[in-house]
């Protein structure tokens, strides 16, 4: 339960049971009784950003990046969305797979979904407290005639799924989402969410490493990709008629689950250029043994 302080209050006035059954019997038809609270608070809504989400060796992530107000529900979901943006790639750095460059996708991918979290939770909070006639009259007397008809709209309903739930957002303009030069007509772009398929599609592409998905039919591909060494970090999958993309198409997923690399045909001069930026070079025993000794130093 969600309420602002009654006429006359004080925001550090101690909220209690009490003060929030009579605003419960106050704006709801039934009288509901409240019991058993496990946590209660008086709290102020900010609407802050951070200027940039790094500076040097320091990251910002979550609340310390973004702070909105509570409507929807947003704040804990793009929180951890952050933290995973992040994580994966100081992973791969910190192991030498990957260089540094990678790290400035961070901002550019989490920045403008943090700035519009901050935009959607600030409206929604306006819309649900405006004491202004015009926005009351809208909350009060249409929303609750309108909007179990337009949720009846299937497309509409989705629609706020997928936004309410985060599902939806994409990095598709991010430095490390590329196209090939055929993209397929239909299914997911480079820098969407991978969907599911009824074979457990986000299972198997599920992990630590970037995932490399084949589609069409086998004799199509090679046995073994060309990966240049990079086995270790780059999983294959051959999809066959199981995939989200039509026809022969190839598609590498980051370890966040996002397409970095998508092109359709059997083509991977445009993956090797992409595997070539972002992981440059073959992961070898001998790398890998350098770079522990470097995290044991540090």
């Amino acid at each position: 339960m969600i309420a602002m302080h009654p006429p006359g209050a004080r925001g550090s006035d101690d909220v209690n049971l009490d003060l929030l059954q009579r605003i419960a019997d106050d704006w709801t038809p039934k009288g509901p009784t409240l019991r058993d609270p496990v946590w209660m608070t008086s709290f102020r809504i900010h609407n802050r950003g951070a200027a940039h989400y790094r500076k040097g060796p320091f990251f910002l992530a979550g609340d310390a990046a973004h702070i909105h107000s509570p409507a929807g529900g947003q704040g804990m979901n793009t929180g951890i969305q952050d933290a995973l943006n992040l994580g994966w790639k100081l992973a791969h750095v910190c192991r030498g797979a990957a260089p540094e460059e990678l790290l400035e996708t961070y901002e550019a991918e989490r920045a403008p979904i943090g700035h519009g979290v901050r935009r959607l939770t600030d409206r929604a909070f306006t819309v649900g407290t405006s004491s202004h006639p015009v926005l009351r009259l809208a909350r009060t007397r249409l929303a609750p005639h309108m909007a179990p008809l337009l949720l009846r709209a299937t497309g509409a309903r989705a629609r706020l799924f997928r936004t309410v739930s985060e599902l939806g957002i994409h990095y598709r303009h991010g430095p490390a989402s590329v196209t090939g030069p055929r993209r397929p007509r239909q299914g997911p772009r480079a820098g969407d969410r991978l969907p599911d398929t009824p074979a457990g599609l986000q299972r198997r592409a599920a992990g630590p490493d970037y995932h490399l998905l084949l589609t069409g039919p086998g004799r199509a591909w090679p046995e073994d990709p060309p990966l240049d060494g990079r086995g270790d970090l780059v999983r294959v999958h051959r999809l066959g008629a199981q995939s989200p993309w039509p026809g022969i198409a190839h598609a590498l997923v980051r370890p966040d689950g996002y397409v970095g690399y998508l092109a359709r045909g059997t083509d991977l001069t445009g993956l090797r250029t992409y595997l070539d930026h972002w992981l440059p070079a073959p992961w070898t025993e001998g790398r890998r043994r350098s770079s522990e000794g470097i995290s044991r130093g540090t």
